[in-house]
């Protein structure tokens, strides 16, 4: 765990004031608000997510009011979730009250909205909105694809339910980012085993298909795959980012090429049962025109060989 030293901690150390800004000024420690501060090496060698809740620790520490908690996408690295694509150029802090308005500041975006004891926990001495709180919070305020991953992740992690979502929803029932969250709880689920698989589905929603998910493919001969997507309107399988599979899942005694001839074989018994199969990657997912195109491509097919 990253430390943070307080300047009065480091005056009763016998550090002084004149100390402090040298070590600041020759970058050994980095201030990260007025009176807190960190090791420079330690902090540049964390991940953003891990300096965004360091950055969170020490100004909370300054926002401390007793209503203060670390709130919205703050509070979703507090619990460990992936935050794909979120801002995290300012800590959200909620304070206990039904009116006041929100405001940025700083590294600090405070926010104002009635919340209950249950819907606070305490990670590592910072008070922080709940699980399902937080994921209603991201899903009022966040852009939809990166609140589903984040939903999706909370799912999956924590077994999150959509109806605790709902719940944390209706307690504030006149915030006006309700609508777009309850479509986000709406689509939340746990089976999406990454970031990557769940902005698949969102581009496959907004596309107009039903995709189910982790679909078990059974032919003549018994079991033949786990497919990420079936979309049975269009029998039609998509897998996401199959080349980082291949390099990534190589069994022992097993190299690449037995991996990649081995996906050829059930591909071909999933062509059998009347399917195609797409496959695309990171990349495809930021052209929906193109996986669109794929999809009609791959349904025109099947209707030839009917």
């Amino acid at each position: 765990m990253t430390r943070i030293v307080s300047r009065s901690d480091a005056l009763s150390r016998g550090t002084s004031d004149a100390e402090l800004q040298r070590y600041c000024r020759t970058r050994a420690w980095r201030r990260l608000r007025p009176g807190r501060f960190v090791s420079r090496v330690h902090f540049d060698s964390l991940t953003p997510e891990e300096k965004h809740r360091v950055v969170a620790e020490a100004v909370f520490d300054a926002a401390s009011a007793p209503d203060a908690v670390v709130s919205h996408v703050s509070a979703a690295i507090f619990h460990g979730l992936d935050v794909w694509n979120a801002d995290l150029s300012r800590v959200h802090i909620t304070r206990n009250r039904a009116r006041g308005g929100g405001r940025s500041s700083g590294l600090r975006s405070l926010h104002t909205s009635p919340y209950t004891d249950e819907e606070v926990v305490d990670i590592d001495g910072v008070r922080v909105t709940a699980l399902a709180r937080t994921v209603a919070d991201c899903a009022r305020t966040l852009p939809f694809e990166t609140a589903v991953c984040i939903a999706d992740v909370a799912a999956r992690t924590h077994g999150l339910a959509a109806e605790a979502v709902v719940a944390a929803l209706n307690s504030c029932p006149n915030h006006p980012g309700n609508r777009m969250a309850r479509r986000v709880a709406d689509v939340m689920d746990g089976r999406s085993e990454s970031v990557g698989e769940s902005r698949t589905r969102v581009l496959l929603l907004n596309l107009g298909y039903t995709p189910a998910l982790q679909v078990l493919i059974i032919d003549s001969r018994g079991f033949v795959g786990r497919v990420d997507f079936d979309l049975d309107e269009v029998r039609t399988v998509l897998e996401f980012d199959g080349k980082v599979k291949y390099g990534r899942f190589v069994p022992e005694g097993k190299s690449a090429a037995d991996v990649v001839w081995d996906e050829k074989r059930r591909e071909d018994r999933i062509r059998a049962t009347g399917r195609q199969v797409v496959r695309i990657a990171w990349a495809d997912l930021d052209h929906p025109e193109l996986v669109d195109r794929m999809i009609r491509d791959a349904a025109e097919r099947t209707r030839q060989l009917e």
